[in-house]
């Protein structure tokens, strides 16, 4: 394959629905937040066990634990944009390109015999599809589809509710070649991130309609083009079991079903320890650190990882609509201890998220934050009209007050509001925690705009810049959730994104960083590493930063 590749960069892309999942506080502690980006690089790109397929069992059961079932099983939809989803969804889909362990986009045979970037100006990619790769129903995987997804993404009807539009939008064409397996891609203008398109699109009878696009697959899964198929489904009961597909033309899987259940994360030490779920996200959360450790055979591991957590501020109206309030807030909170009671009682490295784009010993990574400093909290306190008035700061005889909008029983992300709650309050700003049921914490007050403050994660891909883009700019993007932006941006992105050239992408990423934190839409706190625990014997799966599960080959060692 003859492929133009950039460095492997860490990025932000999907909502983290493990941040809310319910979860224990952390213990006290005592250890001391690292300042060191580089520590982070103690850590593996991939932890888990790995074994050849002829060293793993045929057959067997995996199950695991999601927070939630599906919203929206089209994960190409704003709905459907959670990590439970795609991990779902991950068993039953794949495309030209998959991520390897380094964070490189590299070619995936069982989808594609090439895929070549034959021109630079304009921007042409040209894609040979396997013939035999097909839909769940036996319909072969046409140039017809990837047409028909573009179509969705673009932005050219604003029926489609699509996650985001970046390098879709950038299309110019997408046309047959030598026969329907031949996909030639024309870019309007150059899009560095093109091989982010290509991990896996919908079948044409998705994304034709709008309605079918946006509404069809709310209790139902988008048609399988993996190893994986459903199974059965039961909303209700918050199960999905998926079996092997009868019509997946690669590599036998060596499990025979993989169970996904519905489990709150207050729950999901206990069904852990009983044998119920052969996985364990862990996370921050202390207590099922201790659990896992406490379970005989269980296998703890600890990845790198591209999920971080921040506040978000809806800058749209109220207070927050003034910068040096936001400005405020980002030097009043103690993100350095919010930091080490995350991540320390877990055994992972306590530092801050420095960086909107980048992770933590990611090439690119600079941190530009705002440092801890109540002093300069009081200063940009002033310089938006408030004056302290005994305990309380003032402008035009109103107290200043805040809220933190958190999903119900969800003990990591109340915790974490928490002590956003303690640092502000201490310093003579109130805030309330407005509790709000889990299921639509997203769909009902996030993406609606619905809040003051929120505290969640995000999750990434291994192609941060163009990925983050829809986070800040524009202000109409499904992803945008602070209603605000800066004009700046726009230019800035387009020009990172139409550059070939990965250190000068670098560098102006690091530009869209200063503006982002000139303006501080959102609060950057820290960087989550992967810790799971795994059942013992289970090997391919588990923590990982980048790589893409092969779940061929996920299953139980041989004895």
């Amino acid at each position: 394959m003859k492929i133009r590749k950039a460095k492997a960069l860490g990025a932000l892309a999907l909502l983290s629905a493990a941040a809310l999942a319910i979860a224990g506080c952390a213990p006290g502690n005592t250890a001391a937040p690292s300042a060191d980006p580089e520590a982070q690089n103690s850590l593996p790109s991939t932890a888990w066990t790995r074994a050849d397929a002829a060293d793993v069992q045929d057959g067997g059961d995996l199950t695991l634990a999601v927070s939630a079932m599906p919203v929206n099983w089209n994960t190409f939809h704003i709905d459907g944009n959670e990590s439970d989803t795609n991990d779902i969804a991950d068993t039953m889909r794949g495309g030209p390109m998959k991520i390897n362990e380094t964070g490189e986009p590299v070619l995936d045979e069982n989808y594609a015999s090439s895929v070549e970037l034959t021109s630079e100006d304009p921007q042409v990619v040209d894609i040979k599809l396997n013939p035999a790769a097909v839909w769940e129903d036996g319909t072969p995987i046409t140039v017809a589809d990837y047409v028909a997804t573009w179509q969705a993404n673009n932005g050219s009807n604003e029926e489609y509710v699509p996650v985001s539009t970046s390098g879709w939008d950038q299309i110019s064409s997408i046309e047959q070649g030598e026969d329907e397996f031949n996909v030639v891609i024309t870019f309007s203008s150059i899009y560095a991130d093109w091989q982010s398109l290509l991990l896996y699109i919908l079948p044409a009878s998705v994304a034709s309609d709008p309605t079918t696009f946006n509404t069809g697959y709310t209790s139902q899964a988008v048609p399988s083009s993996g190893p994986f198929r459903v199974a059965s489904l039961d909303n209700t009961a918050g199960i999905v079991t998926l079996e092997r597909n009868p019509n997946w033309w690669g590599e036998t899987p060596k499990l025979d079903t993989v169970v996904f259940r519905a489990v709150s994360q207050d729950q999901q030490g206990s069904s852990f320890s009983n044998g119920e779920i052969d996985g364990l996200y862990i996370s921050a959360n202390a207590d099922l650190y201790q659990t896992a450790q406490n379970v005989e055979g269980a296998q703890i591991q600890a990845s790198n990882g591209l999920t971080w957590t921040h506040i978000t501020m809806n800058a749209a109206n109220g207070p927050l609509a003034d910068v040096n309030v936001r400005k405020a807030v980002a030097s009043i909170v103690n993100r350095e201890q919010i930091a080490n009671t995350a991540n320390s009682p877990v055994g992972v490295p306590p530092i801050t998220q420095g960086s909107y784009v980048f992770m933590p010993g990611q090439d690119g990574y600079t941190d530009e934050a705002l440092p801890y400093d109540t002093e300069a909290g009081a200063a940009f306190l002033e310089d938006a009209g408030y004056t302290k008035d005994g305990d309380s700061w003032t402008k035009d005889g109103e107290a200043l007050s805040l809220t933190v909008t958190v999903p119900a029983d969800t003990a990591t992300n109340i915790q974490r509001a928490e002590q956003i709650q303690a640092d502000l309050g201490e310093f003579g700003i109130p805030v309330e925690l407005v509790s709000v049921p889990v299921g639509g914490y997203f769909s009902d007050y996030i993406i609606p705009g619905d809040f003051e403050m929120v505290t969640f994660s995000w999750v990434g891909t291994a192609f941060p810049i163009s990925s983050t883009e829809s986070l800040f700019s524009p202000v109409d993007s499904a992803q945008n959730f602070t209603g605000i932006t800066d004009d700046r941006l726009a230019d800035l992105w387009e020009q990172a994104n139409s550059e070939l050239d990965p250190e000068a992408r670098l560098q102006t990423a690091e530009e869209i960083d200063k503006v982002l934190w000139e303006y501080v839409p959102i609060i950057p706190i820290a960087p989550l590493p992967n810790v799971y625990a795994v059942k013992e014997g289970l090997v391919n799966w588990g923590a990982t930063q980048f790589e893409t599960i092969d779940w061929t080959i996920v299953g139980f060692a041989n004895s």
